[in-house]
């Protein structure tokens, strides 16, 4: 397999759609990748958030997360009395955004142990598991917004379960930079990795979790950036708080504490400004092949 289409659509009209083309970047991780995204294919799974664009200027991403958000608060409080203590007031207040992360992570728990929480085997569970994966994705939205990061899109399968790990030959794929049209491994855990803490400062991290699994789930960033000072950011926060991570387990230069993500494919184009104009018009995620 070489290419790959991401073909999007508009949200209020599925016949109007638009194909992104991509090449596939040939590596010993890639295989394991596409057997990811042919099983979620053979499971039926159909990707979670379709509306998940991110900065794009089109109708999906100009919602107003924040008022989104304290909607999904207000429905799991309704099922839930007092699951969330506040609501989001200001979209620049990043302590109120690291706390309801937090109660997403206690909730949910890592990756599969949300099928343990009597919460999401009552009759209203699945409904809860909705809103409150809508909750994370909302503030990832106003993190997005806050950074004033570059226009992305992600594409997720929530309910492919996440078994495989990276291996030490994968971690030295990872990389920090970012290309116009690049398509990259998206962070399949539930927690915060060495990315999120250093940028974060956050008191209210319910776990570090650093970018252990791996799903079919993928973004691709219509930017470019050099992450030498990301690098260089989070590799200060790790030696300014190693004593922390150490009693977490962690060793010298552990593969698993690597930042960034592993390029899969790259967006083949002629003009950055009809693709930046193509995803102002369509904003929704309607398929992907791979082939």
């Amino acid at each position: 397999m070489k290419n790959l289409i991401l073909r999007l659509s508009k949200s209020d009209d599925y016949t109007q759609i638009y194909d992104l083309n991509f090449e596939l970047i040939q590596s010993s991780f890639l295989t394991k990748w596409i057997k990811r995204y042919l099983e979620a294919q053979q499971r039926q799974d159909s990707i979670s958030e379709p509306w998940a664009f991110y900065n794009c200027g089109n109708k999906a991403s100009n919602v107003d997360p924040l008022l989104l958000l304290n909607q999904q608060i207000d429905f799991c409080n309704s099922l839930v009395p007092d699951l969330f203590k506040q609501k989001l007031k200001n979209i620049q207040d990043r302590d109120c955004l690291n706390y309801l992360h937090s109660v997403f992570e206690l909730n949910h728990g890592k990756l599969d142990a949300w099928k343990s929480n009597p919460l999401f085997n009552s009759p209203y569970g699945n409904q809860l598991r909705h809103s409150l994966s809508q909750i994370n994705q909302l503030i990832h939205k106003c993190e997005s917004l806050h950074k004033k990061s570059g226009p992305k899109i992600r594409v997720v399968w929530f309910d492919l379960p996440k078994t495989n790990t990276f291996d030490q030959d994968d971690y030295k794929l990872f990389t920090n930079n970012l290309d116009f049209g690049g398509l990259y491994t998206l962070y399949a855990d539930v927690g915060k990795n060495l990315e999120s803490l250093t940028s974060d400062n956050d008191d209210h991290v319910h776990d570090f979790v650093p970018n252990l699994h791996y799903s079919a789930d993928f973004q691709v960033r219509f930017y470019d950036r050099d992450g030498s000072s990301i690098e260089q950011a989070c590799n200060q926060y790790l030696n300014d708080n190693w004593n922390y991570f150490e009693s977490k387990g962690y060793v010298k230069n552990d593969p698993r504490l690597t930042t960034g993500c592993i390029k899969l494919a790259q967006l083949k184009y002629h003009n950055k400004t009809e693709i930046l104009q193509a995803l102002r018009d369509h904003d929704n995620v309607q398929s992907v092949f791979v082939f």
